[in-house]
């Protein structure tokens, strides 16, 4: 099992490898950015990127995943002290060259791609995920049609549309179709809308601004999309190392379909549509 850290903004377009993810978060990052936080069990494509900088929040994500190895390409002083002490085992560009290479086709610093069975392997070997929640079921009670989903960053906007053809809800970042190198569109079988309180970190970019950090332990509200159809509910996560829990307002579980899913991280107050 692998976790990538790979940029989301324009410059890096095609991301490589994301198609082949099992799960992906879309993590708030500084001046409205997003980045994502890709896992790979199922399968392993051939190369992943264009990889970037950890985050802070990044430790606390994983920690329900056990000794996933974590690839990444940066960190500061303080994200690099925060991941230290977590569950993952860090395999970054930052501790050695093996596993990554750059595509000078692209502009730096949006070139940094990596090999997963090389990560893999540095990383001592592949474990099986712990107990992460997102439970496989039918559909709960009481859900409604719901083809599509959308919100906006304030630097970046995410969507999701329902194709009954292919059973996948399309994605596409800042009004572009999400699409890999060879044209084929991204999907999800799941989007799951998780609101997250966040706090800024005294950590800061290279212009001066501060990090948010994610309070994914606790509980929230919750939106949950599959099979053209929406469930709302209630997330909640007792610890780093418990699962994240999805539930209905009278306590049912809400599942998740097979298939790719993807976590957008919304925080507080920032507008979900869901027509």
């Amino acid at each position: 099992m692998l976790a990538v850290k790979i940029d989301n903004t324009g410059p890096a377009r095609p991301r490589v490898g994301l198609d082949a993810a099992d799960i992906v978060y879309v993590e708030p990052v500084e001046a409205g950015l997003t980045r994502l936080l890709a896992i790979f069990s199922s399968t392993k494509p051939p190369e992943v990127g264009p990889i970037r900088s950890a985050r802070e929040s990044d430790a606390t994500l994983l920690a329900n995943y056990g000794r996933v190895a974590f690839a990444y390409s940066g960190a500061s002083t303080i994200t690099a002290t925060a991941i230290a002490g977590g569950s993952q085992v860090n395999v970054s560009m930052d501790a050695g060259a093996l596993g990554y290479r750059r595509d000078r086709s692209r502009p730096a610093p949006y070139n940094v791609m990596g090999d997963p069975a090389a990560l893999i392997a540095r990383a001592g070997g592949s474990v099986s995920a712990g107990d992460i929640g997102f439970r496989v079921g039918p559909v709960a009670p009481g859900s409604r049609p719901a083809t599509s989903v959308s919100t906006a960053y304030s630097s970046a906007r995410i969507g999701f549309t329902w194709d009954a053809a292919v059973g996948r809800y399309l994605m596409t970042t800042d009004g572009k179709p999400e699409v890999t190198a060879a044209g084929v569109r991204v999907g999800a079988a799941t989007v799951v809308v998780q609101i997250v309180r966040t706090h800024l970190s005294a950590n800061r970019d290279v212009n001066g601004v501060a990090t948010p950090v994610l309070d994914v332990v606790g509980s929230g509200a919750v939106q949950v999309l599959r099979d053209g159809q929406l469930s709302t509910g209630r997330w909640s996560r007792s610890s780093a190392t418990s699962p994240t829990e999805l539930t209905t307002s009278t306590g049912g579980q809400i599942t998740v379909a097979p298939g790719p899913l993807f976590v957008l991280l919304v925080p507080e107050g920032q507008s979900v549509t869901v027509p």
